[in-house]
């Protein structure tokens, strides 16, 4: 498929813009009519599907392999974000130790990678600055402890090839970042924080805006826009869901009892999906079954619908994290 023509047929979904739009458009298809950014492990792919759509090769908008490198193992955490150069990029980010930002065009060239080790779990892309922010959850060859967050900045924001790690922040099990437009956010095992983006350029760093710092270990895990709400964040830790106001920080449990979730999607109607390990949904003792090879559907009222999963594919898929995707399928 030519990536450039998809492209050219393509709604991009804004930072803080619900999608009642996109859903109101067919409404024979009103649940699932937004498109879902997986990876998985087994095949270690990019991929993305329509939700409502039967997930067959047929229906398959776009995917993309990481390199064959033990560093590139793992794929762990996708999004879509819009570049001034290059367009839609999709950054990626692999739990053996390598981060990218890959082309989504008609050669999906690897535009930029880096290794801050440590399993990377989350990458995100500062548009205004060309900065790219990582949260590795565990310690590395050069950080001692466990869990930072590793600043890139360029020499020329519209040059990725230019980036250059800048800061590192300690941050216990940083697994989740977002970037809202104004602010990054940042989960990890014991705190929620807030940053500002200070400097320009190769001077680019971040700084603390506010934070929320659990008594006990939250194990935050996955953190992402509500889709139903522009002033909220979603975000899953200590075996339950929650949104929180972006201000305050303040958070409010909207799903108690839900272990084991990777990440957490809500779109603007309500329903939400996830992927929850298989330690939970289907142990197998002596087996670390972090993954699952489904991603489940739920209505608003938190009732299981459906469920996507690569059963045309001839393999058992390993999905890690699911989210609505920034770029929208013609």
């Amino acid at each position: 498929m030519n990536r450039r023509t998809l492209l050219k047929s393509a709604a991009a979904i804004g930072l803080g813009a619900p999608l009642a739009s996109v859903a109101a458009a067919t409404p024979a298809h009103a649940a699932g009519n937004y498109d879902v950014l997986v990876t998985e492990q087994v095949k270690n792919k990019v991929m993305l599907f329509r939700a409502y759509k039967e997930w067959r090769p047929e229906n398959l908008g776009w995917s993309w392999a990481a390199p064959a490198e033990s560093a590139w193992a793992r794929l762990g955490d996708a999004r879509f974000r819009e570049s001034d150069r290059y367009g839609w990029v999709c950054l990626v980010a692999a739990g053996g130790g390598r981060v990218g930002m890959v082309n989504f065009g008609d050669d999906d060239a690897l535009l930029w990678s880096a290794t801050p080790y440590g399993n990377p779990h989350a990458v995100e892309y500062v548009r205004s600055h060309g900065l790219v922010v990582v949260a590795s959850s565990q310690s590395s060859p050069e950080v001692d402890y466990e869990g930072f967050l590793t600043v890139y900045a360029p020499t020329d924001a519209d040059a990725p090839g230019t980036l250059a790690p800048v800061q590192r922040i300690s941050f216990s099990g940083a697994h989740g970042l977002w970037w809202d437009g104004s602010y990054l956010y940042a989960l990890g095992s014991w705190t929620l924080a807030k940053y500002r983006i200070t400097g320009t350029l190769r001077n680019s760093r971040i700084e603390l805006v506010d934070k929320h710092v659990w008594d006990t270990v939250f194990h935050g895990h996955s953190l992402d826009m509500d889709f139903t709400d522009a002033g909220r964040l979603i975000l899953n830790g200590a075996g339950a869901l929650w949104t929180v106001d972006k201000q305050t920080l303040a958070l409010t449990n909207i799903r108690p009892a839900s272990y084991g979730v990777k990440s957490f999607s809500r779109a603007a109607d309500g329903e939400f999906f996830w992927v929850q390990a298989r330690d939970v949904t289907n142990p197998e003792p002596g087996r670390d079954l972090y993954w699952n090879e489904y991603v489940q559907f739920f209505d608003a009222a938190g009732n299981p619908t459906y469920r996507r999963g690569l059963d045309y594919y001839g393999y058992e898929g390993r999905f890690y994290r699911s989210r609505i995707a920034s770029v929208r399928l013609s």
